[in-house]
C-alpha cells in the first residue's frame, strides 16, 4: 500500500458523500491506496450511508470514535494506516481526479521530501459573510490539513497531531511547523482540492472568536516557531491582526453586499459581535495566557 487517505468527519452525511465519490474516482490504481473515514462522534446517518455506498470496497474503512475532535480522528486513522504516505483532506471538500497521482509523483521524484501542501480553491462567486471555505493558492505556513500529505514515518516520529489544544484550531499549524523544521516540505499546485463555500449558521459564527484561546498553547509550546511562522506573540495575533486588520478586511467584504440587504445585515451583526466578543474575552485570554505559560515552563 502506497497512500493512505484519512478523513475526519462529524455529522455531515451529505457533504462527505461528495468527497467519498471523488476519492473512489481517482485516476490512480485502486490497489495502491486505501481510505479511512473516521466518524468523530457522528449521530446522524453518516456511518450508515458510507457503509452502504463504500463499505464493500476493498481498502475502504469506515470507523467510529467517541467525539474527540479532528486531531484525534486524524491520529486514529494514521495509526491504522498501511501506506507509506498519509494524505489528509476534509469532509466538506472534493478531491481533483489526479489528487493522489500528484502526491505519488511528487514523493517519487524527490526522495528528500517529507511533506506536501496542495492547492485548495473555492467558488468565489458563492462566498458570502456567512460561508466557510478555504483558499490556499500559493502556500500557507500552517499547511491546512484539508489538503496535505506526509511520509508516515515522519508523522510517527513527530507523534502526529497534538490532541490537547482546547479547540479544533492550531493543531495543524503546530504539526506543520514541527514538520518544516524536520525536513523538506513543498507547495504543489497540481495537488488540487476544491473547498466549496459552506453556509454556516449566524449563531455558530458569532461564537467563533473563542477558538483564539488556542493561540496561547501554540505560542508557549514553542515560542521560537511561533515567532518564525506567525507573530511575535499571541496578543499581537489576536488584537492587532484579528481585531484590527482581519476585521476591517472582513467589514470591507461585508459592505460589498449592499445590494443584498439581508446578507449585509447579518454580516454587519457578525462584525460587531466579533469585536464585542474579543473585548469580553480579554479576561479569559489573560487567564489562558497565565495557564499555558505556567504549564509549558514547568
Amino acid at each position: 500500500m502506497k497512500i493512505s487517505v484519512i478523513v475526519p468527519t462529524h455529522n455531515r452525511e451529505e457533504l462527505v458523500l461528495y468527497l467519498a465519490k471523488s476519492l473512489a474516482e481517482q485516476n490512480y490504481p485502486k490497489e495502491d491506496y486505501e481510505v479511512f473515514i473516521v466518524c468523530d462522534g457522528c449521530i446522524d446517518n453518516t456511518v450508515a450511508l458510507l457503509d452502504e455506498n463504500y463499505g464493500q470496497l476493498n481498502n475502504w474503512t469506515i470507523l467510529s470514535i467517541n467525539q474527540s475532535g479532528p486531531a484525534k480522528a486524524r491520529n486514529t486513522g494514521a495509526q491504522l494506516a498501511n501506506g507509506k504516505i498519509l494524505a489528509f483532506t476534509d469532509d466538506d471538500c472534493i478531491a481533483d481526479p489526479n489528487w493522489l497521482k500528484a502526491i505519488s509523483e511528487a514523493f517519487d521524484s524527490d526522495k528528500n521530501l517529507i511533506g506536501i501542501e496542495g492547492l485548495t480553491f473555492t467558488d468565489n462567486k458563492n462566498v458570502t459573510p456567512l460561508t466557510h471555505q478555504i483558499e490556499n493558492l500559493n502556500g500557507n505556513p500552517a499547511l491546512p490539513t484539508c489538503n496535505a500529505a506526509y511520509l508516515k514515518s515522519t508523522f510517527e516520529e513527530l507523534q502526529g497531531f497534538d490532541e490537547s489544544f482546547p479547540y479544533a484550531h492550531n493543531e495543524d499549524a503546530d504539526f506543520a511547523w514541527r514538520l518544516k523544521e524536520k525536513g523538506k516540505v513543498i507547495f504543489l499546485d497540481s495537488m488540487k482540492i476544491y473547498h466549496p463555500p459552506r453556509m454556516e449558521s449566524l449563531s455558530k459564527l458569532k461564537g467563533r472568536m473563542k477558538i483564539l484561546e488556542s493561540e496561547f498553547p501554540l505560542y508557549y509550546k514553542n515560542p521560537f516557531l511561533y515567532k518564525k511562522y506567525r507573530n511575535t506573540n499571541p496578543w499581537r495575533t489576536i488584537y492587532i491582526e484579528v481585531f484590527l486588520y482581519h476585521q476591517l478586511m472582513f467589514l470591507k467584504h461585508v459592505l460589498g453586499f449592499f445590494r443584498r440587504p439581508k446578507t449585509l445585515s447579518k454580516g454587519l451583526s457578525l462584525v460587531v459581535s466579533w469585536w464585542v466578543n474579543l473585548i469580553v474575552l480579554f479576561p479569559s485570554f489573560l487567564r489562558m495566557d497565565q495557564k499555558y505559560k505556567k504549564q509549558f515552563s514547568s
